[in-house]
């Protein structure tokens, strides 16, 4: 005889129904919270950056910044004070800026931004020679790290170091035209050449040259011919004794060589 078969529904009790309430209100809750601190942090204007501060406002304006910002990260989302990030703006603005150094951002909850920045100072003035005669030379003010930041005629007086370099092309703003053994050479070299007020070096040439890769130029016309990997006190020192001792007149002087310190060569035109 066929037994019979029944089914029994699950009976839940009223403990389990409780549990599972708890969990619904506490899904829905969590939700509700990531929902607002997602709304408040992207979509909200609670962290939108509204002030911008400089240390200087005459580089640097609040709509240069802006449009940096916004093009940061899409969707508008770089202008937002939690998600923007210092770096890129640093180096972004450093990039925009190249007459601007040292750099800092500070964030302030809850939509100010302070950037500070020193403004590079000259110290001389960079030329790439043109390759078309017709055409003037190409020509930067440069600061003490060699980078070259501003865009400058030629022409500003002997007053001014001024540096001619044959070995480089492309050069644009930002670019660091001197390395620190060239800068430090020239500007010791000149400084103390200004200070004996005997004669002025009215530019320095750097060459691609495997015979005579620096070269100053006098204001009498005749060259100097120099290593700057040496001492410059020592290269002056040198310079002013064989005009005391060996040329004593100048006025047919074409150049004098003091790249080997223990033999100084000259030559008369």
């Amino acid at each position: 005889m066929p037994s019979s078969r029944y089914y029994r529904f699950k009976i839940i009790s009223r403990e389990e129904k409780i549990k599972k309430l708890k969990i619904l209100f506490f899904s829905l809750w969590l939700l509700i919270v990531i929902s607002t601190i997602f709304w408040s942090i992207f979509i909200s204007s609670f962290f939108n950056i509204q002030n911008i501060n400089f240390s200087d406002n005459t580089v640097l304006n609040r709509d240069d910044a802006l449009n940096i910002i916004s093009s940061i990260a899409p969707f508008g989302l770089g202008e937002n004070l939690l998600i923007l990030s210092k770096s890129r703006l640093k180096s972004e603005l450093a990039a925009a800026f190249p007459s601007v150094t040292d750099i800092i951002i500070k964030k302030k909850l809850f939509h100010t931004i302070i950037v500070s920045f020193h403004k590079r100072i000259q110290i001389g003035i960079w030329c790439q020679p043109a390759v078309d005669h017709l055409q003037g030379d190409n020509c930067y003010y440069f600061d003490k790290n060699g980078i070259a930041f501003a865009k400058t005629p030629e022409t500003e007086g002997s007053l001014i170091l001024t540096i001619k370099d044959l070995s480089k092309n492309n050069i644009v703003l930002g670019d660091k035209v001197l390395d620190n053994i060239q800068i430090n050479f020239i500007i010791a070299f000149n400084n103390k050449i200004s200070e004996n007020n005997k004669f002025k070096i009215l530019e320095f040439k750097i060459k691609p040259s495997f015979s005579v890769d620096l070269e100053a130029i006098t204001d009498e016309n005749w060259s100097i011919y120099l290593d700057e990997k040496q001492d410059p006190a020592v290269a002056v020192n040198n310079l002013l004794s064989i005009l005391e001792e060996a040329i004593k007149n100048t006025g047919n002087l074409e150049y004098i060589d003091l790249r080997i310190p223990s033999r100084i060569f000259y030559k008369m035109k």
